[in-house]
């Protein structure tokens, strides 16, 4: 995993050989490798599999009102041991914009990937940065050559995130009717392994939809659990949650006074829904690590908002390792090695995203 502080990256390092866990980045930030770099290969071990998990923000480019640049992220990806096996996504336009992350995603990685989307034509009801995230759905991604769609048929593969419509009544959680909260699933079977693994990808409301988030996600939680084995995807063999949650892990990030629906999520703190939270485990179980892992600024401070869980069947949590969570510093430099050129004022997003592989 990739702290903001570097101070405190050097620190973990010592820990990151106990954890068997990437703590810190591949090189600091304005230090490109010398060497020509070593590009992600295929994953062929059949215990685990590479998983990552981002809000990327409509593939934000610098033409844009809120200027970004996701490649970032896909060129870190590549620096990485392992191509995506499995890629959870949030906020992307629709199914013509799934079309052109599987069409680049093919150009960096050189083989082929395969998607869903929760909406193929999302409605209008985006935020705030001009047209580009006027519409806004979530997906499930994979890697061809490993994983083939077993199940992923509308409408039971997707559901709606609640929310508490009102404010006088902030326990009363209702569906929403916002495409960008609509979650999607899907059931993939593993060529490699012989197994089956559900994946899912999800978006909560934000904490001023109505009470949003802050009220509802618990039930929101409840539901993303119930969700995985319900429609005939309990069959699988693991279970691959990721999404934005819009709520943190804790009240006060680096802190473990965790937050009710985190608590009832996280197996590792007592959370009955019996899921890994990958950084969590990475850091060891370290509140102070896992909120130096945070996912976005706020106006508040950092915090720690963008999950990737795992569990197996029978609620059991699953084991992960080597986590990452990518500086955006490090995507820059990623560019750098593989391209010589990058604008380091641009984001891959708001948001940086999670890392881990995910053993059965």
């Amino acid at each position: 995993m990739v702290p903001r502080n570097r101070k405190t990256c050097a620190v973990l390092l010592g820990v990151s050989a106990l954890l068997g866990t990437v703590l810190c980045a591949p090189y600091a930030a304005g230090a490109a490798p010398h060497a020509a770099p070593v590009e992600a290969v295929p994953n062929t071990d059949p215990g685990f599999l590479q998983v990552y998990d981002a809000n990327v923000e409509n593939l934000p480019t610098s033409t844009e009102t809120c200027k970004g640049d996701w490649h970032d992220l896909m060129y870190y990806m590549r620096l990485q041991r392992y191509r995506p096996d499995i890629y959870l996504v949030q906020q992307l336009s629709g199914q013509d914009q799934l079309d052109l992350l599987l069409s680049r995603m093919e150009e960096h990685f050189g083989e082929k990937f395969e998607g869903v989307v929760a909406e193929a034509n999302p409605k209008e009801g985006g935020g705030t940065c001009g047209p580009e995230k006027d519409y806004q759905t979530n997906a499930v991604i994979w890697r061809a050559d490993r994983l083939e769609l077993t199940l992923s048929q509308s409408p039971d593969n997707r559901w709606q995130a609640q929310y508490a419509p009102d404010p006088d009544q902030p326990a009363y959680c209702v569906n929403g009717t916002a495409s960008r909260t609509k979650g999607v699933k899907a059931l993939l079977h593993d060529r490699i392994a012989d197994k089956d693994v559900t994946a899912a990808s999800f978006h909560w409301p934000t904490q001023t939809n109505g009470g949003g988030t802050a009220a509802c996600a618990v039930s929101n939680a409840g539901e993303l659990s119930n969700e995985l084995t319900e429609d005939g995807y309990g069959v699988a063999d693991l279970f691959v949650a990721g999404g934005d949650t819009n709520r943190g892990a804790s009240t006060h990030n680096g802190q473990d006074d965790w937050t009710d629906w985190y608590a009832a999520t996280n197996a590792d703190v007592g959370g009955a829904h019996g899921f890994r939270d990958a950084v969590y485990q990475g850091c060891g179980g370290d509140a102070v690590c896992a909120g130096e892992n945070w996912s976005i600024q706020s106006d508040s401070g950092p915090r720690r908002i963008d999950f990737l869980f795992a569990r197996e069947p029978g609620g059991t949590p699953a084991d992960t390792s080597d986590t990452v969570v990518p500086d955006f510093d490090d995507a820059d430099q990623a560019d750098i090695a593989l391209t010589g050129d990058d604008n380091q004022d641009l984001n891959y997003s708001d948001h940086r995203a999670v890392g881990s592989r995910v053993h059965y």
